[in-house]
């Protein structure tokens, strides 16, 4: 599974808490971690964040998009029938949110249905569902049922 890393920068303050650069506030407590280690005020600090990225968009074992909407999830696999490519949908629960990923049904053909979904230019350009706030809609998805 593909990882994703994230690093922050910011600057002690005093009592285990570092103000980001953004302005926020992290507690040394707030990570469960060992007693903060004594640093001096104002010394730099970044803290990495890494996390393990579902394959969804790998095209491990066929999988190649997901979506919260069902329905999309149907268009998506018409689309993708139109382009000779077979696919089939399967529910999966993720953080106690029903997820419709999009498999293809012949893994040697992942690569060209990510292409047409979401990675070439001149595809359907579609981001995933988490890629917005949550509860949001897909603005990718609505661009495209525009013919933007």
């Amino acid at each position: 599974m593909p990882t994703n890393t994230l690093t922050l920068s910011g600057t002690y303050i005093d009592a285990g808490k570092i103000r980001l650069a953004s302005g926020k506030t992290l507690a040394w407590d707030d990570f469960g971690a060992p007693p903060a280690p004594e640093v001096p005020y104002g010394t730099e600090m970044k803290v990495t964040i890494v996390h393990d990225a579902p394959d969804y968009l790998h095209g491990s074992e066929g999988a190649i998009w997901a979506t919260y909407d069902r329905e999309q999830a149907e268009i998506v696999q018409g689309a993708l029938q139109s382009q000779q490519i077979a696919g089939e949908l399967r529910e999966i629960f993720l953080q106690e949110k029903r997820l419709y990923v999009l498999h293809v049904r012949d893994p040697a053909r992942a690569e060209a249905a990510m292409d047409f979904v979401w990675r070439d230019p001149g595809g359907l350009r579609l981001q995933p569902d988490w890629c917005y706030p949550a509860g949001a809609a897909n603005e990718s998805f609505l661009r495209w049922t525009k013919g933007e």
